[in-house]
């Protein structure tokens, strides 16, 4: 059982979801600090969901002195203004959650707190599923963030900048199976149908390549392709047409923008 004070400074959309994670999971008994300065709707609606587990603070400064660990969840562009104006005790720790910006960079503006790593959680951590990207080497803060998500560790922050910028491509996917559930309409099907077909396959063909896909794809894809048959053609039609390389272009834009938000660009 994980009993800690987690305040969050920012409560845009993965804070809250973050937050609504933590309080969800049987194995936190802790409780949830907010400082809230825009997002005053979204903090009652957790305040209201989870009563005497979350608390709501009109500084910033009020809710890190509540707490044991602090999230950091600003807009990178607000990042530094606002973390200097922070004091840190020498027995906390930072969960640094800012996009675009290094923790390298951050961790003189963290001290004297005790630790620091960096995550990167999404939407989904309100559901406490899907990847958590983290890097740091606080055990602690590893164990607490592997209650709203399955932790994907990285050996340097390096690593963290690369995979960070897939997480651009979510709703371009959920536009890709978009599109088979509308033409699946058009072909007469009822929408919950399509869907449901559509959602249920990719969750499992994700699962089976995580599980039986080797460093060689090109042979993966082999493997599950009937020779003449419908996937063989799909693919080969889909690199004709360069969808694939597409994808890899908008994914580099994606990285460029993703790793310059820090930067004001």
């Amino acid at each position: 059982m994980i009993d800690l004070a987690l305040g969050f400074i920012g409560t845009g959309g993965i804070a809250s979801a973050m937050a609504r994670g933590f309080c969800s999971a049987p194995e936190f008994s802790g409780k949830i600090n907010l400082s809230v300065h825009k997002n005053r709707e979204k903090a009652d609606a957790l305040k209201n969901a989870f009563p005497g587990r979350v608390s709501v603070f009109d500084s910033n400064q009020a809710a890190s002195d509540a707490s044991d660990v602090v999230f950091v969840c600003v807009l990178p562009q607000q990042h530094e203004a606002v973390v200097r104006a922070l004091h840190f005790r020498p027995n906390q720790r930072v969960m640094h959650i800012t996009g675009g910006v290094k923790l390298a960079d951050s961790l003189p503006l963290y001290a004297p707190a005790k630790s620091a790593a960096r995550a990167i959680p999404l939407p989904f951590a309100a559901r406490r599923m899907g990847p958590l990207l983290f890097y740091g080497g606080d055990e602690t803060l590893a164990e607490l963030m592997s209650l709203i998500g399955t932790l994907v560790r990285v050996k340097s922050e390096r690593e963290l900048e690369i995979l960070g910028p897939v997480t651009g491509m979510m709703v371009p996917y959920y536009a890709l199976l978009g599109e088979s559930v509308r033409w699946s309409m058009e072909k007469g099907l009822d929408f919950r149908t399509a869907l449901d077909y559509a959602s249920i396959m990719n969750e499992t063909l994700s699962s089976f390549m995580r599980t039986d896909c080797g460093e060689d794809t090109e042979a993966f894809y082999t493997e599950n392709s009937t020779p003449g048959g419908v996937n063989e053609l799909g693919l080969k039609l889909l690199r004709e047409r360069g969808f694939y390389g597409d994808w890899r272009e908008v994914l580099e834009k994606v990285y460029e923008r993703y790793n310059s938000m820090g930067k004001g660009k």
